[in-house]
């Protein structure tokens, strides 16, 4: 997981990216504050219960699939107090993600 910033609007792009078998036609410019190492951030499915963007916990994996999801500010909120100890500056974890 990361801390970042959107920096431009949300738009069509040019050609689709592929991260994985999932394929994306819209995107935004993204300035990323700080990152978790590899596979040692928050688990977002241990905090759904505490979410109010989740109405329904047994559905969350849906909702979260959408191209956007506003966050409520108290959820934003959560997330960051949830997920601020995970995080290094981007250079100290960026490492890990490079092999994928």
């Amino acid at each position: 997981m990361t801390r970042a910033k959107v920096t431009s609007p949300v738009r069509d792009l040019p050609e689709p990216i592929q991260f994985g078998e999932r394929s994306f036609t819209a995107g935004c410019d993204l300035h990323i504050e700080a990152l978790a190492p590899y596979r040692q951030g928050l688990v977002l499915r241990n905090l759904v219960s505490r979410l109010d963007v989740f109405p329904d916990p047994a559905a969350w994996g849906i909702r979260l699939r959408r191209a956007a999801l506003v966050l409520p500010p108290q959820d934003a909120q959560l997330i960051k107090r949830e997920l601020d100890p995970h995080l290094k500056p981007y250079d100290d974890a960026v490492d890990g993600y490079r092999t994928l």
